[in-house]
């Protein structure tokens, strides 16, 4: 199983609405993404997606469907995630852990 695209397929469900109503939004995503290993509960193999300063970025404004990744690039602290994007992937199945 492709468990990139899993996450990314369900990190825009969960955020891609509410980033577009509030950009502002995007710096919690990218603290989200930066130098953080998520891994999804089913996975026995405990495959991680993570994403460098640039490609979690380039997630974000290809979600927004504008501008680049340095629109985003250290726009927050890196390895934060917030309690609303920990209990959203939760509900996922996916739990993060800080590089």
């Amino acid at each position: 199983m492709d468990y990139r695209q899993q996450f990314e397929d369900d990190f825009r469900e969960l955020f891609t609405k509410r980033l577009r109503e509030d950009e502002e939004f995007g710096t919690e995503l990218w603290s989200a993404l930066a130098n953080v290993d998520w891994c999804q509960e089913s996975d026995e193999d405990n495959s991680e997606v993570g994403y460098s300063f640039r490609s979690a970025g380039s997630l974000i404004a290809s979600m927004l469907c504008h501008g680049n990744y340095m629109d985003w690039y250290c726009s927050g602290p890196d390895g934060v995630v917030s309690e609303l994007i920990s209990e959203k992937m939760a509900s996922k199945g996916w739990r993060y852990k800080i590089l």
